[in-house]
């Protein structure tokens, strides 16, 4: 039985939506319609509600249907616990306001922690194939809502390593100030030390899943790799030495920092490296293969979520059954009752009957929303 699920959801002047409300079945739920309709914008509005996030801009104030200035969304959760209903206020010039079951939220960590949500498009392969800032993000983003202390440790490392790039700027014109890095290195091993040891753990937890994703989905039985690419050392060494190394990095990069003016070694630097039969995916993997990785990666984050807090989170599919076939299709449409699933298409007819009659189908166009059947 599904303990988290979104019931219902109201919209205004949200993308294309001037206005919308829907209900919701816990299981399966699909809208199509022709491109450029509204289905991916309705995913979003979902997942911005479940995570607080943007997934096409970093910019909220681009989801503001165009040519006005304020947006709203609301969706009513029903979790383990009972309903949470979720609010959200956009508005331009200014930050969003969110409040849950009528009550303000400041920060992340005081909204209902069970709400969760995983996004997954073909066409978004950033993941894979995208900048190193983008899957640190990932990273973040996830352990994040499964370990608190760990969003606290980026914020203070973020602070320390803001503080120590305008020192070494300022050491450029003023080398007397040099002994002052001392702090900041010493903040910056420590907290750089823990981020290193939570993503590693993490990863080390994800890699089976992403491996068992990866080949249910892509029958491809090479070894595939999932290594994480530290810029402060490349031996293998035990985690109790991690900080003596992260401090060692720090003084032998220097020269390199004082001269750029930034701190070159990391986790703000560091990677992720995906490798299939010795390849390296990032560069050398075709579109498919890079394509099912990141649908791998995203089943992945969300059977962590699952095992470690209880919670099957939403699942959101925008047009990825063109990438499987017929079984793997019925695996998610059909066979997995954990979770509650919204899939777009723009070919209704590839959704066998059978499936179509257990689910709540509805029909995207112009940014309205209708019920097929």
């Amino acid at each position: 039985m599904n303990n988290l699920h979104l019931e219902k959801i109201r919209l205004f002047n949200f993308r294309n939506f001037k206005e919308l409300e829907a209900d919701f079945s816990k299981g399966l739920n699909i809208f199509f319609g022709d491109n450029a309709q509204g289905k991916t914008n309705l995913l979003e509005a979902i997942y911005f509600l479940c995570n607080l996030k943007p997934v096409r801009t970093n910019k909220e104030q681009h989801l503001i249907f165009f040519e006005e200035e304020k947006a709203y969304l609301k969706g009513v959760f029903s979790t383990f616990f009972g309903s949470v209903d979720r609010e959200i206020w956009l508005n331009l010039g200014d930050k969003k306001k969110v409040r849950e079951c009528g009550v303000e939220k400041k920060r992340f960590s005081e909204l209902f922690w069970q709400i969760h949500a995983v996004f997954f498009s073909p066409d978004d392969l950033s993941l894979v194939k995208g900048k190193p800032s983008e899957r640190r993000r990932f990273l973040d983003l996830i352990i994040s809502r499964l370990r608190p202390k760990y969003g606290r440790y980026l914020a203070e490392y973020n602070r320390a390593l803001f503080q120590r790039n305008i020192l070494l700027k300022q050491l450029k014109h003023n080398r007397t100030l040099i002994s002052a890095l001392e702090v900041w290195d010493e903040q910056i091993s420590e907290l750089g030390t823990a981020i290193l040891k939570t993503r590693m753990d993490f990863l080390e937890k994800l890699y089976p899943w992403v491996k068992k994703y990866y080949l249910y989905f892509s029958r491809d039985e090479r070894q595939l790799e999932l290594n994480y690419e530290n810029t402060c050392f490349t031996e293998k060494i035990l985690p109790d030495s991690f900080r003596e190394a992260y401090a060692l990095a720090l003084r032998k990069s220097l020269p390199h920092d004082l001269e750029s003016g930034f701190t070159q070694v990391g986790p703000h630097r560091d990677d992720l490296q995906f490798l299939l039969g010795g390849r390296d995916l990032r560069y050398f993997g075709s579109q498919g293969e890079q394509r099912t990785l990141c649908l791998s990666i995203k089943f992945a984050e969300m059977r962590m979520f699952f095992e470690v807090t209880g919670i099957s989170p939403i699942l959101l599919l925008d047009d990825a059954l063109s990438e499987l076939d017929k079984y793997r299709r019925k695996w998610i449409l059909e066979e997995n009752k954990e979770w509650q699933v919204f899939v777009t298409t723009s070919d209704i007819s590839a959704i066998p009957d059978d499936i179509l009659k257990k689910g709540s189908v509805f029909r995207i166009e112009a940014g309205t929303l209708g019920r097929w059947f």
